[in-house]
């Protein structure tokens, strides 16, 4: 009778664990298949195997690489981010977090309000021609202003009467002013291709459109230092994803990520809501831009020019305004008894002391900012007119740290 002995299987010497992750055209047949939870706990085993990591990380979120698709001059465009605070999301930023490329796809840029003029003449400076929609003039300018005044009052009132072209706006978007196509024809490989760039002009600021996404997995943004994964266990490791109830977004847009992969929740699972902190969506849990639950990806700033201070006698700051807004996932009642479906939340913070509107996941803090911002936006409109303005939004993450 033949018999099978177990041999034990030796660890890899030393010496062959430095060769292998010392060369990157081996480890990175290795790493492109692995999750970013993997990478990162693979990188926790030794140092050279950390060192491998990081280069294969600088290497595949290359955001310069990833922008000359569509902008010859990333950087220009990175500059453009750092001071106007615009940030890319949608498919982009999901394509280029999980590393992978859907050639039909296009860019999705967010603009904060009084912003826009700025980013749609960049765009049109570099060979991109503006594409109208059919309630759009020919040309953009007449749409946009150049002269945006935020010591106005910020808060954009519910029209009594809408003409056609608003109902045919607010039906295809939520917390979106406007849409602004453009297209450049280029050669690519030898053949011809259309590449299209879309700029999102957003009613408060970009955070506040995204929190209205179909679904959890294109909760990401890219802005000029960094990107960030909203729900990255759910969107990375589980490939699935949490249907956002009330999104306007046409039923094909959701079916186009099942395709692509993602196993979409029409509520809840049954663990999510009594776990919520073992829920890959972290249900009424307090969530910021950047926090832990986040996966932050930093990227190189060599070579953007770094946002200057708003005004003379306003202090700088260098972070980008989307990373200072936050929310929670509500649970609320579904249609079927003991099931429960999302509800984003979060406090609009518009005021004319801050440059920039603000989403805040607390009602305590919401208060306590507006109380303030109130006193110090009496004083002003007292003392000074729009073109002597101190803007305060420095203050936004000392209002953070104290809450």
């Amino acid at each position: 009778m033949w018999k099978s002995f177990a041999v034990p299987q030796r660890p890899p010497r030393a010496d062959c664990v430095r060769r292998v992750f010392s060369s990157a055209p081996i480890y990175d047949l290795i790493f492109r298949d692995l999750s970013p939870r993997t990478l990162v706990r693979l990188s926790r085993t030794c140092y050279k195997i950390n060192e491998a990591v990081t280069h294969f990380f600088q290497r595949a979120y290359n955001i310069n690489r990833h922008l000359s698709r569509y902008f010859p001059d990333p950087h220009s465009f990175r500059s453009l981010q750092a001071r106007t605070g615009l940030i890319i999301s949608g498919s982009n930023a999901l394509q280029f977090l999980d590393r992978t490329f859907y050639p039909e796809s296009d860019l999705d840029i967010y603009s904060h309000p009084g912003h826009v003029y700025e980013v749609l003449e960049w765009i049109e400076s570099f060979g991109y021609q503006f594409a109208p929609h059919r309630y759009q003039e020919e040309d953009w300018r007449t749409q946009v202003s150049p002269d945006w005044d935020g010591t106005m009052p910020r808060i954009v009132p519910r029209l009594m009467q809408e003409d056609e072209n608003d109902i045919a706006r607010l039906a295809r978007y939520s917390n979106i002013s406007e849409v602004y196509t453009f297209k450049r024809f280029v050669v690519m490989d030898g053949e011809h291709v259309e590449l299209q760039v879309q700029v999102i002009e957003t009613t408060y600021n970009p955070i506040d459109t995204i929190m209205k996404y179909h679904s959890t997995c294109v909760m990401n943004i890219i802005t000029f230092d960094a990107a960030y994964s909203f729900y990255p266990i759910a969107t990375f490791e589980n490939r699935c994803a949490l249907k956002i109830p009330g999104s306007r977004h046409r039923p094909d847009v959701l079916a186009k990520y099942i395709k692509r992969g993602w196993r979409v929740y029409s509520v809840f699972r049954p663990g999510d809501v009594a776990q919520p902190y073992e829920s890959p969506f972290l249900p009424n849990v307090t969530r910021w831009v950047g926090d832990r639950h986040c996966w932050t990806v930093p990227l190189d700033t060599s070579g953007v020019t770094p946002r200057t201070a708003l005004s003379p006698s306003s202090e700088q700051f260098s972070w980008d305004p989307s990373t200072q807004n936050g929310w929670k996932m509500l649970t609320a009642p579904s249609s079927f008894p003991s099931l429960s479906v999302p509800e984003m939340d979060a406090k609009l913070i518009a005021t004319t002391v801050f440059r920039y509107n603000y989403m805040v996941p607390s009602d305590a803090l919401s208060l306590e900012i507006r109380g303030w911002a109130f006193s110090q936006g009496k004083l002003y409109h007292e003392l000074v007119t729009r073109y002597d303005w101190t803007w305060f939004d420095a203050e936004i993450p000392r209002f953070r740290e104290l809450a």
